[in-house]
């Protein structure tokens, strides 16, 4: 176990007041996801209550899957998804949290998404829940989850343009030039065609009628009449 604790270094980087070190009790959930997942682990750590590894994105269905169903292991219950962004060059990752109650340490999964096509499986047949998580996920940084029935934005317009937690993201006066061709044009202020409000209550709004709408020497008795 000792190649899987973390320095004491790092620790205090973390601002953790104890160090990171991989607890007795976690051994055997170490050796059961080495026996189950092989390949698929990489960066493999325990802190004082979460074991954690990292896998390909296109093999996020297949482990998961394995750690829900799989009698030894058991995690059963999806706690939280999220996405990191790393910065601009460099991959995403949706990192998912699971717990057993068969084991005493939590289990986080970070999963890599590749910047230029953020793409990966959808686990929401697995577990209903992660259908917030993902449109989140989807809404705020781009990644699309493959197979999801109802991915679509959570939280901004369906007309957005941009996703608001990439790293490259500009701020609000800077949008349109972001990475994702900025934002509509009814999110920008200076765009608003406001001139209608200056001429007072009852002006023609732009496609509703007005001036142009009425038939040369109609009058309003002509337009009450029926047709």
């Amino acid at each position: 176990m000792a190649d899987l604790r973390r320095s004491r270094t790092a620790a205090h980087a973390l601002g953790r007041r104890r160090p990171l070190t991989a607890p007795a009790a976690a051994g055997a959930l170490v050796r059961t996801l080495t026996e189950r997942l092989g390949s698929d682990l990489r960066d493999l750590w325990t802190d004082e209550d979460t074991v954690e590894f990292t896998i390909d994105g296109s093999r996020n269905v297949d482990v998961l899957t394995t750690l829900r169903d799989d009698p030894d292991l058991a995690f059963f219950m999806l706690a939280d998804a999220a996405a990191v962004d790393y910065g601009v060059g460099a991959h995403f990752e949706v990192v998912y949290h699971l717990y057993s109650w068969q084991h005493p340490a939590w289990l986080r999964v970070r999963a890599r998404v590749d910047r230029a096509d953020p793409r990966i499986g959808t686990i929401t047949h697995l577990w209903e829940g992660a259908m917030f998580h993902e449109r989140e996920m989807y809404d705020m940084m781009g990644i699309v989850f493959e197979g999801n029935r109802d991915l679509r934005r959570i939280y901004m317009s369906p007309d957005y343009k941009s996703f608001p937690q990439r790293r490259d993201f500009l701020l609000p006066d800077d949008a349109a030039d972001s990475s994702a061709h900025g934002v509509n044009p009814l999110e920008r202020p200076e765009t608003w065609d406001l001139s209608r409000f200056a001429e007072g209550p009852g002006a023609p709004v732009p496609g509703h009628g007005g001036p142009a709408a009425v038939e040369a020497g109609e009058t309003d008795a002509d337009k009450s009449r029926p047709r």
